[in-house]
Order: structure tokens, then C-alpha cells, then sequence
């Protein structure tokens, strides 16, 4: 990712993600996956929650008037269906667009949503991360490593919050010591984005 961080009355292209960590990683996987980075200012959120309040007000019209294609990523977390209805319900009030997961509007702008993991389950990006390399045969090992640290953890009382996001946390830890972090471990080249399971999200950035 180019040090040198865009502004957005630079940019023709937005992505919209919750958080700061989400832009580490999308920034990522903008530059590694998608090969579709310059030229796209990524907005971070406080978070879900805080996304949604700002949203409305983010998207202005005159905002939308001069961008070409807003996209916006959000975490499935408990429910797949219900946050690509609500998000695809507010992103249509605002944009007067029938904006659905996984697509993009004809415009103007072109507008797109995608609910990770993508693939109509529940979770987070970990959770999308955490599959990719999980899956990966070359990683069986260490992927049993991970899982017998957090099965003893919590057999000692301590559970994660979010198993994915335990999950990656343990393995970044060792892999991208420095931050361990997904954009880090992006950065570090942990993650393989050729993996199939981040073809869905990489098509998606690519016609951002």
C-alpha cells in the first residue's frame, strides 16, 4: 500500500468500511488481490453502529455527484440476510438505487454493498480470512496449533469473544508479530488472496 495516504477530493472512487483495522486490510486487498487501488479514498467508521449513523450524512449530494462509484463494505456478524436488507434498504433511500450484495448500480454513481464473509454466512472479515488460510492444506498444521492454544485457553476459563477473530489474532501473533493485525498480516503476506474463498470480495473490488 503506497505510503502516501489519497484525499478524497482527489478521488473518484470511495470505499466505505467500519473501521480503521478494516481499512488496513481492504487497502490490502485493494493493492494485492485486486490489483485496483490507486486512485479509491477509503473512509473509515467507529464501527458498525457509527457507519450507519454517519452514512446518510457522509453521502451527500453533492458527494454523489461528483464520484463515480461508492462502494461499501460491512461485517455480516450475526445475521447475512438481515444486514445486506438493511444496508441494501438505506443505501437505496440515499441513492435512489436498487443497491443488493456483491453488485454494483449502473449509477450515477455506480454504487456497490458487500456483506463479508460473502458467501450467505455469518461473521466477520476474520471469519473470511480465517477460512481462506484455513483451508489451505500447506497450513493444516499450524492451523492445529491455533486451534489447541484457544481449546486450552479456554479450558483455563478465557473464550474469545469472537472465535474468528481469536483465531486470527493467535495466529498473527507469531506470522505478524509486529502488529498482528489483518492489514499487517496483509501487508505481510500471510494471506493468499488468490484463495477462492476471497474471489467473491476481490471481483467485487476489482469493478469498484
Amino acid at each position: 500500500m503506497d505510503a502516501k495516504k489519497p484525499k478524497l477530493e482527489a478521488c473518484e472512487r470511495v470505499l466505505i468500511v467500519e473501521g480503521y483495522s478494516d481499512l488496513l486490510f481492504y487497502a490490502e486487498a485493494l493493492e494485492k488481490g485486486s490489483r485496483n487501488y490507486p486512485g479509491v479514498f477509503i473512509k473509515p467508521f467507529n464501527g458498525k453502529s457509527d457507519l450507519v449513523a454517519q452514512l446518510e450524512t457522509f453521502l451527500s449530494p453533492a458527494l454523489l455527484a461528483e464520484k463515480k462509484a461508492i462502494g461499501v463494505i460491512v461485517d455480516a456478524d450475526e445475521t447475512f440476510s438481515g444486514t445486506c436488507e438493511s444496508f441494501g434498504t438505506v443505501l437505496n433511500k440515499i441513492t435512489k438505487q436498487d443497491v443488493r450484495h456483491g453488485q454494483w448500480t449502473v449509477g450515477p454513481p455506480r454504487i456497490g454493498l458487500f456483506v463479508v464473509s460473502g458467501d450467505g454466512s455469518t461473521g466477520e472479515a476474520e471469519s473470511l480470512v480465517w477460512r481462506a488460510w484455513a483451508n489451505d492444506p500447506e497450513n493444516a498444521g499450524p492451523r492445529r496449533c491455533v486451534e489447541t492454544y484457544l481449546a486450552c485457553m479456554d479450558g483455563q476459563g478465557h473464550r474469545a469473544k469472537s472465535p474468528d477473530k481469536g483465531r486470527i489474532g493467535a495466529l498473527l501473533s507469531v506470522l505478524s508479530d509486529e502488529d498482528p493485525r489483518l492489514g499487517p498480516g496483509a501487508r505481510d503476506r500471510v494471506f493468499d488472496f488468490s484463495r477462492p474463498e476471497f474471489l467473491p470480495l476481490i471481483d467485487f473490488l476489482r469493478r469498484l
